[in-house]
């Protein structure tokens, strides 16, 4: 007979403190966050409209919710981020839910081949691309700032966020910090898409082959006055005072336009400029790196490296394209369509 004392006894649950509720709520990144929020945001709307209980949810549900959309043209890839924002959104109340389920899994591979579509890729801007970009800027605060963040933008290979996360030399309220040394320019990341939680990504680049991009950068410390500490890359309000940080979507608006005035004093018009304009992106910094890295001949590890990839597929993407072109048959005579 088992002792009264020694048997075992069911485990209380233990609730969660609202400190811990408020720290699992920021467990994944701001922008995961935003993107999850707008997806249940449509999610829930879709059920109040088909009276269809949005928690727990039926995958079958999910599969139908997930039919509408594709049905008025919603990409496979945002499609997936909703289902992770409806797990997501029952993870938070405790509840279980099976991403995995064979309706909502066959959906999307439907989804997929019913209509596959090739990814965008971001315009790439590179080296050359930069230092013309930099060279039409004026000595106005508006000009120096542009000219800086294309300089950093390319030289660290940065995501939007984490360019203009950056703080000067010590971290305030960023997720990053610049430091320019003797001998190099550094960035330091506390956050980043590809790194685990508590990592630190730090990036180092020679200054002496990027003169170019520490005399922009220090040009901009020096004339807006930024001390250590402060936000990095700063709005410019009208009349020339400054601003707070800047936001991420800025970063594209300021690509664009730096592009458009460009092709503008090469002599295109206004509409062709702004045409070409709208191919390039705040990505285009980031890919301009990678693609010229790769045509010169860098070692994959060596661009992940800067670029901080996850993996060395995207690299090795540029790299055999870079290759492709660089060893193309049609460069041969007679195999070219070229009279020249």
């Amino acid at each position: 007979m088992v002792n009264e004392l020694s048997a075992p006894s069911e485990t209380a649950v233990v609730p969660l403190s609202e400190d811990a509720r408020k720290f699992i709520a920021q467990s994944a990144r701001p922008n995961t966050r935003r993107a999850y929020a707008a997806q249940l945001k449509q999610w829930l709307a879709w059920c109040e409209a088909s009276s269809t209980p949005p928690f727990p949810a039926e995958p079958n549900a999910v599969a139908n919710y997930l039919s509408a959309r594709a049905t008025k043209g919603q990409t496979v890839s945002t499609l997936r981020t909703a289902v992770a924002a409806i797990k997501a959104g029952h993870d938070a109340q405790g509840l279980t839910f099976d991403s995995k389920a064979p309706a909502i899994v066959r959906t999307l591979r439907g989804i997929t081949n019913t209509a596959p579509r090739i990814a965008k890729q971001a315009e790439p801007i590179r080296g050359r691309d930069i230092l013309d970009l930099m060279d039409s800027t004026d000595a106005s605060l508006i000009g120096v700032r542009d000219a800086a963040l294309l300089a950093l933008g390319y030289v660290f290979a940065l995501r939007r966020s984490e360019l203009v996360a950056l703080d000067l030399e010590n971290q305030g309220d960023g997720d990053g910090v610049l430091r320019i040394t003797a001998r190099t320019m550094e960035v330091s990341l506390a956050i980043a898409k590809t790194s685990a939680a508590g990592e630190v990504q730090t990036v180092a680049v020679p200054r002496l082959e990027n003169a170019e991009a520490v005399q922009a950068v220090e040009a901009w410390i020096s004339l807006a006055g930024i001390k250590k500490g402060e936000p990095l890359l700063r709005h410019v309000r009208k009349g020339g005072k400054l601003g707070g940080r800047l936001h991420p979507q800025s970063v594209a608006k300021i690509v664009k336009v730096r592009i458009g005035m460009h092709y503008e004093d090469l002599g295109a018009s206004r509409e062709d400029a702004q045409t070409e304009a709208a191919r390039y992106s705040g990505h285009s910094m980031r890919v301009g790196f990678c693609v010229a890295a790769a045509e010169s001949g860098a070692d994959l590890r060596a661009i992940a490296s800067v670029s901080r990839h996850r993996s060395l597929s995207m690299p090795a993407r540029y790299s055999q394209r870079a290759e492709q072109i660089r060893t193309s048959p049609h460069r041969l005579p007679g195999v070219g369509l070229s009279r020249s």
